[in-house]
């Protein structure tokens, strides 16, 4: 790899964090002051994200290659099953918790993915649990905890919905 892909790469990522971060934050913002309703948002957002792609594709690329993943039943209902299960169940959990916590506490659920994937991979018997593994877990864990109790196991320092 090249040093300007490798830099070009590293601008991309720290682009899309930054979007990330800020579009929870503004979430946060249009879901509490405005009242917002997140499964009107969350649909917008995702129909919009998609629209902009498949035109972008259309526009800059090959039509063919969009229709190209309904040729074949397995591609189609695996395309259909993670946009429902995998894209909206992620986003509208996401959303959710934006809502009725704040975007800090969403985005640091979000961040306990690769926990419950070690953990999944454990139970499935795919991978066997390393001590860096354990370890990491754990600290995760405690991290969380301490974040979200501020130390006390007496209160939560996020709010709990009414």
């Amino acid at each position: 790899m090249n040093q300007t892909a490798r830099i070009r790469g590293l601008l991309l990522v720290i682009t899309g964090a930054s979007f990330w971060g800020v579009g929870g934050t503004v979430s946060q913002y249009l879901f509490q002051p405005y009242h917002i309703e997140v499964n009107w948002f969350v649909a917008t957002r995702l129909l919009s994200a998609g629209i902009l792609l498949l035109s972008i594709q259309f526009f800059l690329k090959d039509w063919s290659q969009i229709m190209f993943i309904w040729k074949s039943k397995r591609n189609a209902l695996s395309l259909i099953i993670f946009g429902l299960f995998g894209m909206l169940a992620v986003q509208y959990t996401y959303m959710a918790s934006i809502n009725h916590g704040n975007a800090s506490v969403a985005i640091l659920l979000q961040y306990l993915a690769p926990v419950m994937i070690i953990l999944y991979y454990v139970i499935r018997k795919q991978a066997s649990l390393t001590m860096q593994d354990a370890t990491t877990v754990l600290l995760v864990l405690a991290s969380c905890f301490l974040l979200l109790t501020n130390g006390s196991i007496d209160q939560l320092s996020v709010p709990i919905p009414q």
